[in-house]
């Protein structure tokens, strides 16, 4: 018998409280234990005596004259009830704050007066409404009412729970005459009320308030804090369930009444499901159905179960009530759509139990339904327990853990190491990071002279920005603790290398955000950072795993005498690291450093050296939630024998253990278990596999727990795995999931395949949401150096080819006829009959054609017509870009990418290239044959040492007119405009006062404005009121071009002013970063004129045309 068969059926009657609500659940008189409030008489009169003039002000307005007496003679001493009430109204807890319930009032009332009086004085407050402005400068007491209930500034405080709490909590005696003292005031239903909030303990007092409280007529508001405190349904019923405000749902709240009401609470839970919710929301009240033992409560998650946070819920909801989810499962199968279907099959699959002894227990009917959804598809048999590895049949994780005490280690010193070892090019990197102040035109030496007295903000602009030899002394700084941008941080560590990687690694060490800037730093503080991140902060792994992987040496060395100390953390950290050290094959390096401390340190070090590598080092042990079912799931396969098609797979019993495997390896991770997992499975499988894990964690809600399910498909995801995972990073940030689409994106990289890079350029270029396009950019731009190319030269290696290699591939055969494939100058297929006639599109397969040939090549035409429609749009951006910017390729290059490659030679030969060897730029085009010609039509060779670039016309200078005529002869159609593009230049005036008059004054509408960002111009930041004061191009090598708008453009509402006019156009060394004016920079020389050229010809084509 199976495990599942021999389980017992739960009761499906009991109520299962989540066991980590009860924290949740306020405790009340004989229930729980409530706290007494601490109380301090002196903080509390010093408080007061604070405000005693303003409660006086408030008294002396003629709308509070009812009150006045009272409350005078309340704060003269006396026990007025109703004036302790009105200045309770009155006081406020802070300058800035609006009148709210103030403990230190009463606290004193109590002292004064005692605690009967002062809770008599609490209930007596909440007859009364206190109406105030904003700020609490404006403050009147008006008679309450049940229809305009408005108590949230004193029941809904935590000051008012404490009071509650405090009242529980009196011995018998002193609770007596609280009770006593409240019991004078119920003299109505308003003040019943008011007393059962104070004390709602009075289970009698809470039954005659809730029958009387319909016929009041109340408000939701009213209602509300009723539901806050009954205890039975009978209350609940008097209430009248629908009258509850439908907008409020906490986890606190939710547990504390689920708590009291347990299966009662289920139509409050329901009409809190009406109202508009978060995820967060959703997921609190799907998990309090989930513990309710009625069929209307897993009615209401079945029906929701599209949504994603109801899948957990539900899953919880079938494994305690198997039975009940069974009957409501078969009866929604029959029509259900397709992906409810398969979310409702996944359920049953979430507990052997529901498909076991439960399914057993059900009627024909039930059965019938639930067999045809989950009937066993063939199924191979399980492989024998001496075929599988020790990995599988018994995982490292569940072996005993060692108890031996630790080995504790006195006097063992660290080494005093303290280097920055550099990766080729790192430091120029670290050195050169951007940051928005030009320091080119300060006078560092005169600022770095006064570096000791410099204030700490200064002295890090000073360390990151100015010349580093002119800092006398970096190694002396002594940073205050506080932010600073880790801009700032990488360029002082780049400039002023080991002199400051102390320093630096103690500001890292106040902010885990900043420590993947250690990564070439060695020393103590940095490797302990680095041990605690693998240890226990999660985002920070890779930063610690890279970082170990590329100190190892060094990291064991620094390390050993932490992971023999006494306190906990950093042992723990310390081994942590070490014992990842030994996994991931630096154990000689861990024993060799342990040795350098002595005998007993080599020994107690011994088992973290020898640990077993299969047991995961610095990173949690998934545990699966109930959605990994081996029934759900395709079967792991065992490679055939001699060569055979598999015939055997994994038991089911290792089949959570192969996931958790899965789990453990990550792009930042390389776990050698998931090459133990590829050594015994069929390659094949795994993908299938890998894939339903991930499919059947999205069915389930995809819980952040279990997160690892993406991450997994980077070992063995294929290109189904790439089109089934790009989309959705597109879309995850628009669903508050940025966190998973950068997950995306790191598996795709993992994966590395040309599908799997095209996608990521894609997503780089084209993703709604500037955040992950950032993220693609940096993945593409991290992937190109690791191959030693830039992001352009890589993305020119990823253009596919669709087959078009081989001439027979433009050939599409109908049998008796056929017809050749072409493209346009936009890379749009078209084709020509046999004779070179065009055709306006391909014709169908007819009768007379061969059926199987020309419905293959009518297909094929089809998805290449498909897949180019992208492609080929991005091809004639990047050329484009490429002139503008001035890319430059080498002969083999150009040759390799843009004259064989069989689509991009199609925009190459409509184009105008240049080639210099050093003696000046000479043009060419490309002739059908692939030849290169010059103006004069003659043959040019290229030399191997020549650099190529797209001609853009100002190159061309008086030859722009003759290529034209070239073009035109040959009726060649260009992608863009090249030869026909406007051309533009400064004037020597405006490059003499750095001053473009002939735009200042222009108007331009503001979708032109913002249609020059796609030109390659950049908004300024939103300042004062969100507006952005200009648009700024960068002309490289000189500067900026800076536009000032008028009235500007108001970030959020783009359309407000709809006409901008262009205030200022000037030159300038700097962009219109944060609130610097921009100045116009004179005598400028050596500019770029394509540059030049584009910014001109982009305003004027803006600008609107002259009166």
């Amino acid at each position: 018998m199976t495990d599942s068969e021999n389980r017992a059926l739960p009761d499906e009657d009991r109520f299962d409280f989540p066991a980590s609500w009860n924290r949740f659940v306020k405790p009340r008189r004989g229930n729980g234990k409530p706290k007494k409030l601490k109380t301090d008489l002196d903080a509390s009169l010093a408080h007061l005596a604070d405000f005693d003039a303003v409660v006086r002000g408030h008294l002396d307005r003629e709308d509070n004259a009812d009150h006045r007496d009272a409350a005078l003679a309340f704060l003269a001493g006396k026990p007025d009830l109703p004036g302790a009430a009105a200045v309770f109204g009155f006081t406020r807890r802070s300058a800035h704050s609006i009148p709210m319930l103030d403990l230190h009032r009463f606290d004193a009332t109590a002292a004064d007066h005692g605690l009967p009086f002062a809770a008599a004085a609490l209930a007596e407050l909440l007859t009364l409404d206190v109406v105030t402005d904003s700020l609490g400068e404006y403050v009147a007491l008006l008679p309450q009412t049940f229809q305009d209930h408005r108590l949230g500034h004193v029941v809904g405080t935590k000051e008012f729970a404490a009071i509650r709490s405090h009242i529980a909590a009196l011995p018998d005696a002193e609770y007596a005459a609280v009770i006593a003292a409240l019991a004078a005031l119920r003299t109505d239903p308003l003040r019943r009320f008011a007393v059962s909030l104070v004390a709602p303990d009075e289970p009698a007092w809470l039954d005659e308030v809730c029958a009387e409280h319909r016929a009041q007529k109340p408000s939701q508001y009213a209602t509300h804090f009723l539901v806050q405190i009954i205890t039975t349904p009978a209350q609940l019923d008097d209430l009248d369930p629908s009258l509850v405000y439908p907008r409020w749902v906490d986890t606190a709240e939710v547990a504390d009444l689920i708590g009291r009401l347990g299966a009662a609470a289920l139509p409050v839970l329901e009409l809190q499901l009406t109202g508009y919710l978060d995820a967060n929301e959703r997921k609190t009240l799907f998990r309090a159905l989930a513990a309710i033992p009625a069929d209307a409560a897993l009615d209401l998650l079945l029906d929701r179960i599209e949504d994603p946070t109801a899948m957990g819920s539900a899953m919880e909801a079938a494994a305690r009530f198997p039975q009940r989810a069974l009957r409501a499962t078969a009866a929604r199968l029959p029509g259900a759509e397709p992906e409810i279907r398969k979310r409702l099959t996944a359920l049953l699959y979430s507990d052997p139990v529901i498909l076991g002894p439960a399914l057993a227990a059900q009627d024909d009917a039930v059965r019938t339904a639930i067999e045809a959804a989950t009937g066993d598809t063939a199924r191979l048999p399980a492989a024998s327990a001496d075929e599988l590895p020790a990995l599988l049949a018994s995982p490292p994780w569940d072996k005993a853990a060692d108890t031996a005490p630790p080995v504790v280690l006195k006097g063992l010193i660290p080494p005093s190491t303290n280097r920055v070892d550099w990766a080729p090019g790192e430091r120029e990197q670290y050195a050169s990071t951007a940051f928005g102040v030009h320091s080119s035109d300060r006078d560092w030496a005169e600022e770095a002279a006064r570096f000791t007295e410099a204030g700490a903000f200064h002295q890090q602009r000073i360390l990151a920005l100015a010349p580093a030899d002119l800092v006398p002394d970096p190694a002396a700084w002594d940073p205050a603790p506080g932010y600073v941008d880790d801009r700032l941080l990488r360029r002082i560590l780049g400039n002023h290398g080991a002199a400051v990687a102390v320093q630096v690694a103690r500001i890292a060490g106040s902010d885990a955000s900043l420590r993947g800037l250690l990564l070439p730093v060695v020393n103590l503080a940095a490797a302990r950072l680095a041990a605690d991140a693998l240890l226990r902060l999660k985002t920070m792994r890779p930063f610690a795993f890279a970082w170990l992987d590329r100190h190892g040496p060094d990291a064991a060395a620094l390390l050993v005498p932490d992971a023999l100390a006494k306190p906990k953390k950093l042992r723990a950290a310390a081994e942590a690291a070490l014992r990842y050290l030994a996994a991931s094959g630096q154990s000689d390096a861990v024993r060799d450093a342990a040795a350098h401390y002595g005998p007993e340190a080599a020994a107690a070090i011994a088992p973290l050296a020898d640990a077993d590598p299969l047991m995961p080092a610095g990173v949690p042990v998934p545990d699966p939630g109930p959605w990994v079912s081996p029934p759900a799931l395709p079967q792991l396969l065992l490679p055939g024998r001699d060569g055979a098609a598999p015939d055997r797979a994994l038991p089911d019993s290792t089949v959570r253990t192969a996931a958790i495997v899965l789990g453990l390896g990550s792009p930042e991770y390389d776990y050698p278990g998931v090459a133990v997992l590829a050594e015994t499975c069929d390659r094949a499988s795994l993908t299938r596999f890998s894939t339903a894990l991930f499919e059947q964690w999205l069915t389930a809600g995809a819980p952040w727990e279990d997160s690892w399910a993406l991450t997994q498909l980077a070992h063995f995801g294929d290109d189904d795995t790439v089109h089934l995972l790009a989309p959705l990073i597109g879309r995850w940030p628009g669903e508050n999931q940025h966190h998973r689409a950068v997950k995306g994106l790191q598996v795709l990289g993992a994966l590395g395949t040309e599908t799997a890079l095209r996608a990521i350029q894609s997503i780089g270029e084209k993703a709604k949401f500037a955040a992950i396009k950032e993220e693609a950019r940096a993945q593409i731009t991290a992937i190109a150096a690791a191959l030693n190319l830039s992001a352009e030269q890589l993305a020119d290696r990823l253009v596919p080819d669709y087959g078009l290699r081989d001439a027979d591939a433009l050939v599409l055969d109908y049998g008796p006829r056929r017809f050749k494939v072409g493209f346009d100058e936009q890379l749009k297929p078209f084709v020509t009959d046999e004779d070179g006639k065009p055709r306006k599109s391909l014709p169908k397969p007819g009768a007379k054609d061969d059926a199987v040939l020309a419905d293959a090549a009518y297909k094929r035409f089809a998805n290449l017509r498909k897949e180019l429609r992208t492609v080929a749009a991005d091809q004639v951006k990047r050329l484009e870009r490429a002139m503008i910017t001035g890319r430059t390729w080498t002969p083999a290059e150009f040759d390799a990418h843009f004259v064989q490659h069989p689509l991009t030679w199609h925009l190459t030969r409509r184009l105008v290239w240049t080639a210099d060897d050093g003696s000046g730029p000479v043009a060419f085009r490309l002739a059908e044959d692939r030849s290169r010609t010059d103006v004069d039509e003659h043959a040019l060779d290229l030399a191997d040492t020549a650099v190529i670039r797209l001609a853009h016309p100002v190159h061309l200078g008086g030859d722009v007119a003759a290529w034209a005529e070239i073009f035109a002869d040959y009726e060649i159609v260009q992608p863009f405009e090249q030869l026909a593009r406007p051309v533009a230049a400064f004037t020597d005036e405006e490059l003499a006062t750095g001053r473009f008059t002939r735009f200042e004054g222009a108007a331009a509408s503001v979708g032109a404005i913002l249609g020059l960002t796609k030109k390659g111009w950049v908004r300024s930041a939103p300042l004062d009121a969100g507006v952005e004061h200009g648009i700024w191009r960068e002309i490289p090598g000189t500067g900026y071009l800076v536009i000032a708008l008028d009235p500007g453009i108001y970030a959020g509402s783009v359309n407000v002013h709809d006409r901008q006019i262009l205030r200022e156009v000037v030159l300038s060394a700097h962009d219109l970063d944060g609130w610097r004016r921009p100045v116009a920079a004179t005598g400028v020389r050596g500019v770029d004129p394509v540059a030049a050229s584009e910014a001109l010809a982009d305003l004027a084509r803006a600008v609107e045309p002259a009166a």
